[in-house]
């Protein structure tokens, strides 16, 4: 049995694996993966500390700290998978004619200054608080590149299946984690042992997170079939 100290860290290997299938699969995507994944880890790390271990999740560390390494590397494999995985399962790549970029910062600083304000000024749960946040931030974006829709949805699909494997993992060597681990804001509800907040959580995440680079960089995706003059590395 492993200590519940070690199952945190023990229960990113599958996530890992999969950022390393992933980066080791495309060589044209790493750019990106690399981008979204030292996003993805400070982001984690910050949002970890303020909000979620308030009143969602308070997962033992090998430091005995209520946030962890562990929290950067899930922030940091989560982030570059669910930016690519859209692109390698459906064998898509960037097209030629580029759109007009748009300013990455915007929609992160307003999806902090969101979560903040309902969580800290309304008095909403960090769950509720992200959620309705993330909602609003994705609508804002596919408003204006309604062409990635389709991308952050099967990104969000895909991330959440993702983390429910490695959730599967993590219950098969330590079976009592998650009821040591979620705090009682939560709902209770799990679907197949996993609480119904996670899956919503990562499916938000990958419905924003996963074409974010694209709507950043003004790039388009097309089939990977279609002639590779038309394509950009």
């Amino acid at each position: 049995m492993i200590p519940l100290k070690f199952v945190y860290l023990v229960g990113l290997v599958p996530i890992g694996i999969a950022w390393l299938v992933l980066y080791f699969q495309r060589s044209d995507l790493r750019k990106e993966m690399l981008w979204m994944s030292s996003l993805m880890a400070f982001g984690s790390f910050v949002t970890s500390y303020y909000f979620w271990t308030k009143d969602w999740w308070r997962p033992l560390t090998i430091t005995g700290t209520r946030v962890g390494i562990e929290d950067i590397l899930l922030g940091f494999a989560i982030g570059g998978i669910e930016a690519v995985i859209y692109e390698v399962v459906f064998k898509k790549k960037y097209y030629k004619r580029k759109l007009h970029p748009h300013n990455f910062l915007l929609p992160l600083l307003l999806l902090i200054q969101l979560i903040t304000f309902l969580f800290w000024g309304v008095g909403l749960t960090s769950f509720w608080s992200c959620v309705l946040s993330l909602i609003l931030v994705s609508t804002g974006v596919f408003i204006i590149r309604r062409d990635l829709l389709m991308n952050g949805i099967l990104s969000g699909i895909l991330t959440m299946l993702i983390a429910m494997l490695d959730y599967y993992f993590i219950m098969l060597i330590s079976p009592q984690w998650i009821d040591h681990t979620y705090l009682s804001s939560l709902s209770g509800v799990r679907i197949t042992g996993i609480p119904i907040e996670e899956l919503i959580f990562w499916f938000l995440a990958g419905l924003l997170f996963g074409p974010l680079y694209e709507y950043w960089q003004g790039k388009r995706l097309v089939g990977i079939k279609k002639s590779s003059s038309n394509f950009i590395h």
